[in-house]
């Protein structure tokens, strides 16, 4: 792509000069006009260049054109001080060297487009070429690298990297790190996730440009385009940019070869999909009925599932925050599982991936520990339930109902990721079942009410922090640390808490009942998450 820059380095524009002093050279043009005749409409695009003779370069059309941030090349020599203050590029032309800069604008860029349409066709031609013959991501990539003289790489949409080339151009830290270790580290990924960058591509569907981010190590320019397969990612194409004058041709191709990763990924999708439908059924069996014993046992052979032997249920719940198919999850189960070595039948069924275990002693909350550890990322927090071992495989269901009660008690609570066990639940399983009109009456209940009810009039956080206070055992150091406030500011707190609910936080008894007051109110259906049923 042009920049204005280049443009006054040619011989037509030697008497040329920027007007608009505080304007960048580095400005970009990705359109070039000629506007001779009034009147001028608005320009509908961004980052282009119109050219104004004398005519028409009037001091009032020149500031309304300027501020949509329109770049123009006009006839006059007498604007220098007018619009020196201008963020917009405005480029001044004697009278008599216009047209033939005009002209040589208008020729450079024929001349750029006509080669940018060249380079496309030619990658164009060599990716569809690799996708007819059935090309891996990893070819994908080189190849691209390859045409472009650019770092490549391919992720999935939980940044996993599923394929990367380096090619003739440089890299940066950032992209070393993140080759090194196989995924965007949870540091650089919570950084780009807030920095909106996903959130921009999500809405648009389109490439965004990534200007340098230091602060994480990416120090050099990236165009980074989504795959995409039915307006649902499956993944990302990162390049490392070059010179604003590449840039048109690294997002074209980048845009053709996201085109081909998604073919060669649905294509896996689809297989894997085809895996997950025979496991499915055989799960949906295990939780309901055997339509026919004789072809159930024949599928448990073939899946390996030991009916004779005791099982326990691990739900796997997370959603990925930068686009991407929820089923990227199981297949992401099941690699971890192979790469382990353990054995276990995956399904997915209500939005989390169902993992049966053959039972081990202590097995089931160690596994869900190490699954945590190993696939949980910003990206795509995960929140693991382990049910209890059930002896007879009619009983697979309960173990599935309470590794679901686990994880619906702990989001109930506050908590977004982490691992869920049914049987460290305690009271906690008695509160949730609860009936409502149980709780009617209820004292303490009705004094965490009273506080929620002045939660929401004056935002004071009251319920917060009684409960923040009484998870950390009455320990105020605590207590301050986990809520961000000083500790002037929890006392304070506490004491407002204790004359309206007329509450003595120093007795052992009250701090019980309000304790489980508590979690009783997180725990009732107006104020706990619940799963699509």
């Amino acid at each position: 792509m042009l920049t204005i820059g280049e443009l006054l380095h040619l011989p037509a524009l030697a008497e040329a000069r920027l007007c608009s002093a505080a304007a960048s050279a580095e400005q970009e043009v990705a359109w070039v006009q000629t506007a001779a005749l009034p009147p001028i409409p608005p320009p509908s695009q961004p980052n282009g260049l119109l050219l104004l003779p004398a005519p028409v370069a009037t001091a009032e059309t020149i500031a309304q054109l300027l501020a949509t941030h329109t770049a123009l090349l006009v006839e006059s020599e007498s604007l220098a001080d007018r619009f020196a203050h201008s963020p917009t590029p405005l480029v001044c032309v004697p009278p008599s060297q216009f047209w033939p800069a005009a002209t040589a604008v208008l020729e450079l860029f024929a001349q750029r487009q006509q080669h940018l349409l060249t380079r496309a066709n030619e990658v164009y031609e060599q990716l569809t070429e690799l996708a007819l013959r059935g090309g891996t991501l990893l070819q994908l990539a080189e190849r691209l690298a390859a045409l472009i003289g650019r770092s490549v790489m391919v992720e999935d949409a939980t940044f996993r990297v599923l394929a990367a080339a380096v090619g003739e151009g440089e890299i940066d830290d950032g992209r070393r790190e993140t080759m090194s270790l196989g995924r965007t580290s949870p540091q650089m990924a919570q950084y780009l996730l807030d920095a909106g960058i996903y959130r921009q591509m999500m809405q648009t569907l389109a490439p965004v440009q990534v200007p340098p981010l230091p602060a994480i190590g990416m120090t050099l320019p990236r165009v980074v385009v989504p795959i995409m397969v039915d307006r649902e990612i499956y993944g990302y194409i990162w390049t490392i940019a070059g010179t604003p004058s590449e840039r048109a041709l690294e997002t074209l191709a980048t845009r053709h070869g996201a085109t081909i990763a998604a073919l060669i990924m649905f294509k896996e999708r689809a297989v894997q999909e085809a895996e997950a439908a025979l496991r499915g059924d055989f799960f949906e069996q295990l939780l309901n009925k055997i339509s026919d014993k004789r072809t159930f046992e024949e599928q448990a052979r073939r899946l390996n599932f030991h009916i004779e032997r005791p099982h326990q249920i691990l739900l796997i719940h997370g959603q990925a925050r930068a686009g991407g198919s929820v089923h990227s999850l199981l297949r992401d189960v099941g690699v971890w599982l192979r790469q382990q070595g353990l054995d276990g039948l995956t399904a997915w069924r209500e939005e989390a991936v169902v993992l049966v275990l053959e039972h081990k002693a202590g097995q089931g909350a160690d596994l869900a520990q190490q699954i945590w550890q190993a696939l949980s990322h910003p990206v795509r927090p995960l929140m693991v339930g382990v049910g209890q071992v059930v002896q007879e495989t009619a009983a697979v269901r309960e173990s599935y109902a309470q590794a679901w009660e686990a994880i619906e008690i702990g989001r109930a609570l506050g908590r977004g990721d982490g691992i869920f066990v049914f049987e460290t639940l305690g009271l906690l399983h008695w509160l949730y079942h609860l009936p409502p009109e149980r709780l009617l009456g209820n004292h303490f209940l009705g004094q965490i009410l009273r506080l929620a009810t002045y939660d929401k009039t004056r935002e004071a956080g009251l319920v917060e922090t009684l409960e923040a206070y009484l998870d950390h055992g009455g320990s105020l150091v605590e207590t301050a640390e986990s809520l961000h406030i000083h500790r002037n500011t929890l006392i304070h707190r506490l004491k407002r808490i204790t004359e309206l609910a007329t509450l003595d936080l120093r007795q052992p008894w009250q701090r019980l009942n309000l304790h489980l007051a508590l979690k009783a109110y997180r725990l009732q259906p107006m104020n706990k998450g619940t799963r699509d049923e």
